[in-house]
């Protein structure tokens, strides 16, 4: 593997990189007019997507490629001799780096190579088109539309892998947001500001440290709602905290803090913790006039938000439901 200040950092700017050595012997011989209307870049499944990649990384799925995007036409009369072409040039490695590490090829995942736009947004989503309802929007995993938002185009002169992008990325519709907030809320108050204490003082220790990580859970991803951002694979969702500015840095601070007292036996300490993160909820929610509620407890803010959605069938549905799948 390639050392040295000159070898790209991240998954990201290796890939970049690689496109822009290798396009132009890509689309050569008799594909050159394909530079008109396509477009490339790196988006989808692997931490390298969401610029998180790291050493650790590099041990599978990583290593030079991107995605080459094409219209539906364009796909039909070229895709597959372009793809064989892709992967010879993309068996050479590239800048000192092996070829890529494919293995989640083997199950049925192919991250990098030629892709038509819409099958590209299929895979991901699952679903034909851009959602317009709440249902179609309620159906797609969450993590799937993090995955479809992440990464970076390189190029799109054609502009439909950009245009359902750019509509994706405006986020979900604001009934929807506000309903998965509420959610949030509500499952922060009951798991953190209540159970929590409650059973690490009955020295249930496994339910005290359930009660923390879906505390943490729901504090995060109602972080993520308040920004407007969707919420990555479960794993990489704290770690992402700390680009969503003022909040995510509050309470993520706040949680690693509650980890740190948990762990040395301090549950006082650890509920102050937590009482500090659902403070930086309640001035976000009162910031964006969501919410006029004091109440530092959860529940009520939980209560206010649900009360603003407009779509009286999603307003009453149960709030300790899951908004989306």
């Amino acid at each position: 593997m390639r050392e040295g200040a000159d070898a790209p950092a991240t998954g990201l700017a290796l890939s970049r990189a690689f496109f822009e050595a290798t396009v132009d012997e890509l689309l050569s011989d008799g594909y050159e007019g394909l530079r008109d209307h396509m477009a490339a870049g790196l988006v989808g499944a692997g931490s390298e997507c969401l610029g998180f990649d790291d050493e650790a990384s590099r041990d599978h799925d990583w290593g030079p490629g991107y995605c080459v995007w094409l219209d539906p036409t364009d796909w039909n009369k070229a895709g597959k001799a372009l793809e064989e072409r892709y992967r010879a040039i993309a068996s050479r490695g590239f800048a000192g780096f092996p070829p890529r590490d494919n293995s989640s090829e083997r199950m049925g995942e192919r991250r990098v190579g030629v892709f038509p736009v819409d099958g590209f947004y299929v895979w991901l989503l699952g679903t034909p088109g851009l959602p317009s309802t709440v249902d179609e929007w309620r159906r797609i995993p969450e993590r799937a539309l993090a995955t479809a938002t992440n990464g970076e185009v390189f190029l799109d002169t054609s502009g439909r892998f950009t245009r359902v992008r750019r509509r994706l990325l405006a986020y979900y519709p604001d009934d929807l947001r506000l309903k998965l907030i509420a959610h949030d809320c509500l499952i922060a108050a009951q798991a953190g500001q209540y159970n929590f204490g409650r059973q690490a003082r009955r020295g249930e220790g496994l339910a005290a440290l359930s009660c923390l990580a879906r505390f943490s859970e729901a504090a995060t991803h109602a972080a993520y709602a308040l920004s407007r951002r969707y919420a990555p694979f479960y794993k990489w969702a704290s770690h992402g905290l700390v680009a969503l500015g003022p909040v995510g840095h509050g309470v993520r601070e706040a949680l690693e803090a509650a980890l740190a007292a948990w762990r040395a036996g301090n549950v006082g300490l650890a509920e102050g913790e937590i009482e500090r993160a659902c403070h930086v909820l309640v001035e976000a929610l009162q910031d964006e006039g969501l919410s006029q509620n004091d109440d530092g407890f959860l529940v009520a803010q939980a209560v206010e938000v649900n009360s603003r959605i407009r779509d009286g069938e999603l307003r009453a549905e149960d709030l300790m439901a899951p908004a989306t799948a």
